[in-house]
């Protein structure tokens, strides 16, 4: 990690380069060391400026930027994009850092306005130089320019690859709300980056040793949650709810500060007929957090939420029960609506 910015800062997990915690001010950040250079050197815009960094530390990361700035290009094709190759599977740079993302970002524009003057010249190397964010962000700068003749005669066989597509989704049952999860997304920009010819994966492939691999990408991510609990507390959140069937479903998420993570969800069939029930619900739950990590729990506003709140201060007592915000609203709006007309 040769940038300077490195010294000031540190990864929130080991091995991200995308989410940054300032050594002065423990300020979060997203977006690689670059945007963690922008909070530390207070430039607006992006992200909040950090009001603990030395002068000296501003003036040696501004001059950083200015020569890295002037004094470096970067080719658009050929073996210029070899620096921005990352693992398909977990989205990581390999070989580079964060403080290039700009850099790249330039390219991919520059690139995109040169589209229009002559055809993109692709090699057998191509398809390793992209990887599917910077494919989706291009694209998108694309979208922005007026199509060809060519682009127009395209529309059909993008209708057709649609169709597909969509034949997929009903054959399987899908909801059509799934159509906006950036997963998908990002796996039609992969199958695309890869080209013809791509391996489906078996059903033995989707069924252990990828969702092997996929729960332990999702434990890491987590990983650093359950640090930030450690150090600076959390929230336990319950939401009750019920399913098609009938039944009550209780989701239980942790709020801190790198933001909200699903823990658990419990039937709560048993649970939620009586306050003593629910808190001993809330009393496992807590239990499997760590006592110690807790701040505070928020549930409904039910009269059995409340004595399970109760019950759970007085067990515990540097832990607060909130009720939920939304919850009261919600009472308080059906109790408007009860009274009677002037």
């Amino acid at each position: 990690k040769a940038d300077p910015g490195w010294k000031y800062c540190h990864s929130l997990v080991e091995g991200d380069t995308n989410t940054i915690v300032c050594n002065f001010c423990g300020k979060i950040t997203k977006g690689g060391i670059t945007r963690a250079k922008q909070h530390l050197i207070g430039k607006s815009g992006n992200v909040a400026a950090c009001k603990k960094t030395p002068p000296n530390v501003i003036e040696e990361l501004k001059e950083y930027m200015a020569t890295k700035k002037s004094g470096t290009t970067y080719s658009t094709s050929g073996s210029g994009n070899m620096a921005n190759i990352r693992d398909f599977e977990f989205g990581e740079p390999i070989g580079c850092d964060g403080s290039e993302e700009d850099e790249f970002a330039d390219s991919c524009n520059a690139a995109a306005s040169a589209k229009t003057k002559c055809g993109t010249k692709k090699g057998p190397m191509d398809k390793f130089c992209k990887n599917p964010e910077n494919a989706i962000n291009r694209r998108k700068m694309e979208m922005l320019r007026q199509m060809n003749i060519r682009e127009s005669m395209d529309k059909n066989e993008v209708l057709k690859v649609h169709q597909h597509i969509a034949r997929f989704w009903y054959q399987a049952g899908l909801s059509f709300n799934l159509i906006k999860l950036k997963s998908f997304e990002n796996m039609v920009a992969a199958i695309g980056q890869y080209g013809p010819h791509l391996p489906i994966p078996s059903y033995h492939d989707i069924r252990v040793p990828l969702l092997k691999k996929e729960v332990e990408y999702t434990e890491n991510l987590m990983k650093g949650h359950r640090e930030q609990w450690v150090k600076y507390g959390c929230t336990i959140m319950s939401d009750a709810w019920t399913d098609r069937k009938q039944r009550c479903i209780i989701n239980f998420l942790i709020n801190s500060q790198v933001g909200i993570m699903f823990l658990k969800f419990v039937d709560g069939f048993d649970f939620v007929k009586t306050g003593e029930k629910l808190f001993e619900l809330l009393d496992a739950i807590v239990e499997e957090v760590g006592e110690e990590n807790v701040v505070q729990v928020v549930t409904d506003n039910g009269s059995n939420y409340v004595l399970a709140g109760k019950l759970l201060e007085e067990k515990r007592k540097h832990i607060y029960w909130t009720p939920g915000a939304a919850h009261c609203i919600d009472l308080m709006l059906e109790d408007i609506g009860k009274l009677p007309l002037i």
